[in-house]
């Protein structure tokens, strides 16, 4: 599906992430996201860009018990129709080039091999840092009880 396509929009205002971005992107599919979350880690590297990434016009922290915060990232009209207008407008070659350079950056930096390898010292380390469920650091338990 992502192959027939001329590239693939997540516009969320809240995303975590975005796996059907990165799934655009291994096929080489650019995409057109909002700087939000882990979207704006896949549209770029910090120096090339695998689509266009749209900066919201407005954000907002929204938090609950359950949820502590997520961003909330809203986006301009006019700024989404021209983002369409340019993918668009882009010469099929372009939009290639665009999409296998979104393909390494996710074969480079997503694949297997350094999931498998990179978790395991992720977890050593937050745990090292951290400590574990009953012996974490930094962290201030709370309770709720019933006030008679």
């Amino acid at each position: 599906m992502y192959n027939m396509v001329d590239c693939t929009i997540n516009i969320s205002d809240a995303e975590g992430f975005g796996l059907a971005t990165l799934e655009s992107l291994s096929c080489g599919t650019p995409i057109i996201v909002n700087m939000t979350g882990g979207l704006q880690e896949q549209v770029t590297d910090g120096e090339n860009w695998f689509g266009i990434g749209l900066e919201p016009a407005s954000k907002a922290v929204i938090g609950s018990q359950d949820i502590p915060y997520i961003y909330e990232d809203r986006l301009n009209k006019e700024d989404f129709i021209e983002a369409l207008t340019t993918m668009l407008e882009m010469s099929e070659k372009d939009r290639e080039a665009l999409g296998q350079a979104g393909r390494e950056h996710v074969q480079k930096n997503y694949n297997f091999d350094t999931f498998c390898e990179k978790w395991p010292e992720i977890l050593e380390d937050i745990h090292s840092r951290h400590g574990s469920w009953d012996s974490r650091k930094i962290y201030k338990t709370w309770t709720f009880e019933e006030v008679k």
